[in-house]
């Protein structure tokens, strides 16, 4: 006899529910009962739209879903984490395949035809990264990495910590970012966790502002998340700024804020800003860093890494 196979603990919910209103909820229903069930949703949309005639108005939105993510109607998927990783649309893969059908492309940074049409797509993509985020070339460069851990990895090993210098970052930082310190303390520099509040799992900003407010003279890097990985907590953009007149350059990790929010980087202006491309959309993997073009040296260069 075959064995059953443990049902999930939502399906366990919905089969106690179901059972104590009868046989699964089913034999308790009497015919006319179930045809009116049957007729009930569509009923109950016209009613909500007779309701709410302004709901008429994200028309657009219902057309964006049918055409280019069919596929969640047809596999019956309410799909909600979109921090881990957003969802590709159809019109972004036939673009994709029709690219490399029209085109041969070669590695870039070389001079040979398609060599140099592979360069031209990767500025091009430089371009568009810099406009989403309404960052001016003349201030930001941004550097493709294989993810996001490879664009962390890339101020940990060019910040100039030396011994007199500063690190300090949250306890809800990503373990690619807590990396950094090991960099920071080979080059004997300061480490500083600035800690938690419960119930909330804000940030202490007393502690924050402590910690910022010491008197260093060497290189300091204050690193956090915009929203946190872990808790979900959306940070104040304000401690770039804040940050910035005590002195300290700022590497913000965006890659958790950004696939439900807009960075603008005309308005914010850290010196490094890291996230991943897998986030916002699946299909399209990778990473940036961005850093000012305006010092010599990484610390000085607002570098977006993507």
């Amino acid at each position: 006899m075959a064995q059953r196979q443990p049902a999930s603990r939502f399906g366990v919910a919905v089969g106690l529910w179901r059972k104590a209103r009868g046989t699964d909820g089913r034999a308790a229903r009497s015919a006319p009962a179930r045809a009116a069930v049957s007729k009930h949703p569509r009923s109950a949309l016209a009613a909500f739209r007779a309701r709410y005639p302004q709901y008429a108005q994200t028309a657009l939105l219902d057309d964006l879903r049918a055409h280019g993510y069919a596929r969640l109607d047809r596999e019956h998927q309410v799909y909600l984490d979109y921090t881990g990783g957003g969802l590709y649309a159809i019109s972004q893969i036939e673009d994709h395949v029709a690219l490399l059908n029209r085109h041969v492309f070669g590695n870039p940074h070389s001079i040979n035809p398609t060599s140099l049409a592979m360069t031209k797509l990767v500025e091009e993509a430089r371009h568009a990264v810099l406009r989403y985020f309404n960052a001016s070339a003349d201030e930001y460069v941004v550097i493709f990495t294989a993810n996001a851990t490879g664009a962390l990895r890339l101020i940990a090993e060019a910040y100039p910590f030396g011994n007199d210098g500063h690190l300090v970052i949250t306890y809800d930082n990503h373990n690619s970012v807590v990396g950094i310190r090991e960099h920071a303390r080979a080059q004997g520099a300061h480490l500083t966790y600035v800690p938690l509040v419960v119930p909330d799992m804000q940030v202490d900003e007393t502690a924050l502002f402590e910690a910022l407010d010491q008197p260093d003279t060497g290189s300091k890097l204050f690193v956090y998340p915009a929203q946190s990985n872990y808790t979900g907590v959306q940070h104040p953009l304000e401690w770039i700024a804040s940050a910035q007149e005590r002195g300290w350059d700022v590497a913000l990790d965006a890659a958790s804020f950004v696939p439900t929010n807009r960075l603008d980087l005309s308005r914010w202006h850290p010196e490094f800003v890291s996230l991943s491309f897998y986030t916002p959309s699946r299909h399209t993997v990778g990473e940036w860093l961005s850093a000012p073009v305006t010092a010599s040296g990484l610390a000085g260069q607002r570098t977006t890494t993507v």
